[in-house]
């Protein structure tokens, strides 16, 4: 009985977490928006992707530019009310680039201002919905990272790309808006990077070892190039500094898991360690996989099916939503997004992002909150705070998926 086989094969749709308002959530979901930056000599160029949900396929480059607006307010810093520029983006069709999938980039300059760092709040009102949309972005007027001004772009891009993985079958460069040319370093990285431990793991950090570089080579900016084998690669003008632009390489696959071995290691937030072991010692493993789902559902084949579809979807959204140095599934986000789905609210400040869950049968609200860590991979790591109070939550939670009930 192909139990996993076919709950996998079907790609379900899933819509992602907008990057939240900051300090204002919206609750409109018509349109979610990402969004980057790259520095200039004299400004910022804000580059915008925009998601439409509902029915996309009717939505043409000149309808978005008619029933979206856009303008901004630059502040001095988050929670801050002093609003140093106001500004309409006017957007026109051809400043409009569709995608199959219902996205739809643009992008807009700031101007330079005489300070460090600010904070762009984008405003979109949604003419036909009659709601409106508030999206942050930081901005960097000097830049102090690789990341800052240089972007991993696709081979016709004009935009860089959004999120930190790519495959082993794209074709890639590294560039910024200026289109200077320089050599940059790559470190690949085939190291396995450990999976987020428990929320209730308040036990002091052993000490690691320093992650190495398996191999070593160098690349040419605006150049094209591909990496064919699978890893974590970060791009350095030296190796003597401690930031850079990294990316994920995934297999054609990713961000969905298909293979067994694949499909075995997520399942360690609702797993025993015996089931665990016998998970990852099987030499029938696509079976034992099976076998398990199957027992955890009490052999109910409908109920495995629409856990592993359930599941294993959370799995693939995490791993859109959040990879970074590693698997978006093994971030601290990606964990409770995966046991806990979509927070109903998300507050950000500079240096950490609150969500918060009300609509539960197991609590009436929790929050969870996740500080910034950066490291010389990405400026967006994020590491849970963790409390050993969230265990009467995140059991029956866990419970619930090893029943066949969680959705």
């Amino acid at each position: 009985m192909a139990v996993v086989a076919a709950g996998c094969a079907r790609q379900p749709s899933q819509r992602p977490i907008s990057t939240p308002a900051r300090p204002v959530v919206s609750e409109d979901i018509s349109i979610v928006l990402k969004s980057k930056t790259l520095t200039q000599d004299t400004s910022v160029r804000v580059f915008v992707e925009a998601q439409v949900a509902g029915n996309f396929k009717a939505m043409t480059p000149q309808r978005f530019a008619t029933e979206f607006i856009f303008n901004y307010a630059i502040l001095p810093e988050y929670n801050s009310r002093e609003v140093l520029r106001r500004q309409n983006v006017r957007l026109q069709p051809e400043d409009v680039t569709p995608e199959d999938d219902g996205r739809f980039l643009f992008s807009f300059d700031v101007g330079k201002l005489s300070m460090p760092n600010a904070l762009l709040l984008l405003e979109v009102n949604n003419l036909a919905a009659g709601r409106k949309v508030l999206h942050d972005v930081p901005l960097k007027f000097t830049p102090v990272r690789l990341s800052d001004t240089y972007g991993v772009f696709e081979q016709y891009g004009e935009f860089p790309m959004m999120r930190n993985f790519a495959t082993t079958q794209d074709t890639l460069q590294v560039m910024n808006l200026n289109r200077a040319a320089r050599s940059l370093v790559v470190s690949r990285y085939q190291q396995e990077f450990e999976p987020a431990p428990s929320p209730m793991g308040t036990a002091a950090k052993p000490v690691t070892n320093t992650v190495r570089a398996d191999s070593m080579f160098t690349i040419a900016t605006n150049k094209l190039f591909n990496l064919p084998s699978p890893g974590l690669y970060l791009f350095q003008e030296d190796t003597t500094q401690n930031t850079g632009v990294s990316i994920i390489i995934g297999d054609k696959r990713y961000p969905r898991y298909t293979r067994p071995a694949d499909l075995v290691k997520p399942l360690i937030y609702i797993s025993t360690k015996n089931e665990l072991k016998e998970l990852q010692t099987t030499t029938t493993p696509k079976k034992t996989l099976d076998t398990y789902w199957l027992r955890l559902t009490s052999s109910s084949e409908t109920r495995a099916k629409r856990s592993i579809r359930a599941y294993y979807r959370r799995v693939m959204s995490a791993n859109r939503l959040f990879t970074s140095y590693k698997e978006g599934w093994k971030t601290d986000m990606g964990m409770i997004y995966v046991v806990l789905g979509q927070p109903d609210q998300v507050t950000r400040l500079r240096d950490k992002e609150v969500w918060t869950y009300t609509q539960n049968a197991n609590f009436s609200e929790i929050n969870f909150t996740f500080m910034r860590r950066p490291n010389v991979f990405t400026e967006d790591a994020f590491e849970l705070v963790r409390y050993v109070e969230y265990e009467p939550i995140w059991y029956p939670v866990v419970e619930e998926w090893r029943k066949g009930v969680a959705e």
